[in-house]
């Protein structure tokens, strides 16, 4: 009985304290409910052992092994579930087992499994029914199950976990062990009953292997477990004192002090409980605040090594002298690393193309010859390892250097180097561009692959992939600017080249119009009428291309900012005066009026290049001739604050909000219904260019089917610039000049004809 009842405090004070460890825990749950099950087959047992009648002892027997077929199946649960919170076995494997053991609990307290009591020898021998096989099944199927996966799971594991899975195990194997020996197979196979007085003391062996796992591996907290026995062992103690009492007043008393201390006891067991829950979570604490410190400060060495490898690609841009700063850091910023070396694949081909400086930098150049471009290799796998990485695109590391530079460096070679600069460990990366690698990034360590992986591994990834990116950059850099000089070389050829044509154009075209105007105005003897409608279209023609020309030299000149401008002092009205007078002509054939208004103010003289201005007006106005149909076109001129405004407004067709923004773009042509007013793309650009060359803006406001408004400002000048910035100034003139061209001829043609340097 006592061995009974030490086994069972034993058992009791573990399931408690497993559970109170955890309560949410489903492997402290069903840790507790293996001991609790395993308490209540005890006393089963002792029932049985103690029965002196065959209907107790039967009735105990079978009750012995509803216990047993419970502890069985919590077991079974239990192993699956360790050390997780959670059940993992799978729900149809659950619910069928469950069903099986709960099917087997019914038989065991049934006539099937022991039918009668053969005799008392000295304890009960029970007479198996048909229905031991169904136990029998549970057992080897079941508990065999969950020894094996215990087994896995202890081979599995590692560190701690894999010693308290260790000495769970051994308890487990053993206890249960000896039990399925003593209870089950002698019984049923020699019907040998000798073992089984002696079922208690197998428990001893989990909770004394479980225990030294509490005390040398810390499964349990000790403090918490010697406080849960102290407990139990002064609640039983009293518990004794109250059923030896002698009379009923001392039992009252006793049971009193009983309840005291019982209340006493949990309380103090609370207490221990919370006080070193509350060391571990400080302990806790204090190792992950001493982790995140560590990490901290990792990182930050980290993040000021990829700053500082930043800051060197965004101050270089040449990818020679990047990427030999980058190399020459790295030794500088991660310890243990005795350098690294860039390899690029050029022509599908993998070439040495930079090595970090360093004491060893010399020595290493001379013994591999000088110049490292020379080792140049089609990308092939097994020529070496760095040729492996760029094949199988991810790292490989080695612990020698040979594996990554022979061939081409003989071996020997090779281990020379790696003696000099001590290397133990040696890391390459692929680096990438657009998911394809295109180089390979090797360092070299002095620490053991280890002690890298553990401090620098991640940090050399990072870097790789900095380098990947600068090299990028360089190379797109490189590009860009060969790509800019060549378009520099073919816009200076085209400049050049419209330049002179212009200039060859012009001396013929003006003697083309002036004999087509002096065979037009018939000085030279009547012209047939037939002949004459040619000889006009083929003046007009002239005068188009004369426009043309004028357009394309001013352009080059703008944009090469060989301009010419001459600011005189100059009447705007007068100017656009002499604009309407010489345009009117073409308003008239369209029967398009066409007026100017000022505003009541007097308009001030300015400083302004008065040709330029003029040819803005010209173009403006031109185009809203062109573009209207009906009414006609207003130029308007007023004075906001210290500038003068000018808007030409019309009635005509107007333009879609989306075209606006390509009006005074070079070349650009808003879509027309009438193919025949489109020309250069030229005239509003130029005159944009003039309009800012006076530090004046120009816009347009307009709605499709209800005219538009170009405007204008130019800032009021009181005196002439000393210089114009894109231009070059001739020496400014008193008086407004403008010319106008030839009796018949129009001034247009007249200013083409002499055109401007």
């Amino acid at each position: 009985m006592s061995i009974l009842v030490v086994s069972a405090l034993a058992n009791l004070v573990l399931a408690l304290l497993t559970y109170h460890g955890n309560p949410k825990s489903h492997t402290n749950r069903l840790f507790a409910t293996v001991v609790v099950i395993t308490i209540f087959w005890l006393f089963a047992n002792y029932i049985e052992f103690s029965s002196t009648t065959e209907g107790l002892a039967l009735i105990s027997v079978r009750i012995v092994m509803f216990f047993a077929t419970a502890q069985i199946y919590s077991l079974f649960l239990l192993v699956h579930t360790f050390p997780g919170e959670k059940i993992t076995l799978r729900r149809p494997i659950l619910f069928i087992t469950l069903i099986y053991t709960i099917f087997v609990m019914l038989v065991t307290l049934s006539p099937y499994l022991f039918t009668s009591i053969k005799s008392f020898d000295p304890i009960p021998n029970p007479t198996a029914g048909p229905g031991m096989i169904f136990f029998a099944l549970l057992v080897l199927g079941i508990f065999g199950s969950t020894i094996i996966i215990l087994i896995k799971k202890t081979f599995r594991a590692s560190g701690i976990l894999k010693t308290q899975l260790f000495y769970l195990s051994l308890g487990i194997i053993s206890t249960f062990g000896l039990i399925a020996i003593s209870n089950f197979l002698l019984v049923l196979v020699f019907n040998n009953t000798t073992l089984l007085p002696y079922t208690p003391l197998y428990t001893l062996i989990l909770v004394g292997t479980t225990t030294y796992a509490i005390a040398k591996h810390g499964l349990f907290n000790v403090k918490v477990v010697l406080a849960g026995v102290a407990a139990v062992a002064i609640i039983f103690i009293n518990l004794l004192q109250v059923f030896s009492a002698e009379n009923s007043s001392q039992l009252i008393f006793r049971l009193i002090v009983l309840v005291l201390i019982t209340i006493f006891s949990y309380l103090f067991f609370r207490s221990v409980q919370t006080e070193v829950k509350r060391r571990e979570e400080v302990e806790v604490l204090a190792k992950e605040k001493t982790a995140a410190l560590g990490e901290i400060e990792e990182r930050n060495k980290n993040l000021a090594t990829l700053q500082r490898i930043s800051d060197i690609v965004l101050n270089e841009s040449e990818m020679k002298i990047m990427a030999q700063k980058i190399l020459d850091e790295i030794p500088k910023q991660l310890e243990s690393c005795a350098g690294a070396m860039l390899s690029v694949v050029k022509d599908s081909q993998l070439v040495a193309y930079a090595l970090s400086q360093h004491q060893f930098s010399a020595k290493i150049l001379s013994l591999v010859g000088g110049d490292l471009e020379k080792y140049s290799f089609p990308v092939k796998k097994d020529f070496n390892l760095s040729h492996t990485v760029l094949v199988d695109k991810e790292p490989h590391d080695s612990d020698s250097l040979s594996d990554f530079i022979s061939p081409p460096i003989s071996k020997a070679v090779a281990l020379t180097i790696q003696k000099m600069i001590g290397a133990r460990h040696i890391e390459a990366f692929p680096l990438y561009a657009g998911g394809e690698p295109f180089g390979v990034m090797m360092f070299v360590f002095t620490e053991s692959k280890d002690q890298v992986h553990e401090q620098n591994h991640s940090i050399a990834k990072a870097i790789s992939d900095d380098m990947s990116l600068a090299i990028q950059r360089a190379q797109a850099y490189t590009k860009l600017k060969e790509a800019n000089a060549y378009l520099a070389d073919l816009d200076k050829l085209k400049d050049e080249f419209i330049s002179m044509a212009s200039h060859e154009l012009n001396t013929p075209l003006a003697a083309i119009e002036g004999y087509l105007s002096m065979v037009l105005d018939e000085g030279l003897g009547k012209v047939d009428p037939k002949a004459k409608e040619y000889l006009n279209r083929a003046y007009d023609s002239s005068k188009r291309l004369a426009e043309l020309i004028l357009d394309l030299l001013n352009v080059s000149r703008i944009e090469q900012g060989r301009l010419k401008m001459k600011f005189t002092k100059t009447n705007f009205a007068s100017l656009v005066d002499s604009v309407i007078k010489e345009l009117q002509l073409k308003a008239d054939t369209k029967k398009l009026y066409l007026k100017l208004e000022t505003s009541k103010t007097e308009l001030p003289e300015t400083f302004c290049d008065p040709d330029r201005i003029r040819e803005v007006f010209v173009n403006l106005i031109g185009n809203s001739i062109k573009f209207t149909d009906k009414g006609g076109i207003t130029v308007k001129l007023s004075k906001p604050d210290d500038h003068i405004r000018a808007e030409v407004v019309d009635t005509g067709r107007g333009i879609a909000e989306a075209d606006q923004k390509l009006l005074f773009q070079k070349f650009s042509q808003v879509k027309r219904e009438i193919d025949e007013h489109q020309g250069t793309g030229l005239g509003l650009y130029i005159s944009k260019n003039f309009v800012e060359l006076h530090k004046g803006r120009i816009g347009v406001t307009s709605e499709q089917g209800k005219g538009a408004t170009f405007f204008f400002e130019i800032p009021i000048m009181k005196s002439a610039p000393k210089e114009v910035a894109g231009a070059m100034l001739d020496k400014p003139v008193n008086a407004a000049q403008i010319e106008s061209g030839p009796k018949g001829v129009p001034a247009i043609v007249a200013e083409s004809s002499k055109v401007k340097v």
